[in-house]
């Protein structure tokens, strides 16, 4: 039995020109971000054509080795404040998985979207703000190209790159 409402609906739709079939989302523009964060707690930044910088501005996981400091939560993080002539900024890469007191684990994490508490270990999600973006932020899809790469220093710190792919992102109110 055809539902009374939807038929008159569907036809509605049809005679207004309205397609009701699914139309394939078009591409995100993406944009390369690259930074680097070290064991002596300088955090550099470079996007849309700008770099930021900034020495003493990393919260969270503390470095030099990038002590998680969450207790218990299903990710761990940092975040850094840069500036460049005429703006600022606020890089944050957060990392899957319980790391309280634990040095960041040397490795590769891929991108995604989102940091839930499904998601893999060894995932990582970057976002970064710039007053200079008008409400919007940069980051990471799903499947983004490029990757948080975590390396040892010869001093036993961690030394943080950051190569990955971003789009614009604004969520409506």
């Amino acid at each position: 039995m055809k539902n009374p409402i939807v038929v008159p609906i569907f036809a509605a739709l049809l005679s207004a020109g309205c397609n009701p079939e699914a139309v394939a989302p078009t591409p995100l523009e993406t944009f390369p971000l690259t930074a680097t964060i070290t064991e002596a707690n300088e955090c550099t930044v470079t996007v849309l054509g700008k770099t930021y910088q900034s020495k003493g501005q990393v919260r969270g996981d503390v470095p030099a080795n990038f002590v998680g400091t969450l207790k218990d939560e299903s990710y761990h993080g940092f975040g850094c404040w840069v500036e460049t002539q005429g703006s600022d900024g606020d890089l944050v890469v957060l990392f899957a998985g319980n790391a309280y007191q634990k040095p960041l684990a040397v490795g590769t994490y891929p991108a995604a979207f989102e940091i839930v508490d499904e998601t893999p270990p060894n995932t990582s999600q970057v976002t970064f703000r710039s007053g200079s973006f008008d409400g919007v932020k940069l980051i990471t899809p799903d499947g983004a190209r490029g990757n948080v790469i975590v390396e040892t220093t010869p001093r036993g710190g961690r030394l943080i790159r950051v190569d990955v792919d971003v789009f614009r992102y604004s969520r409506a109110l």
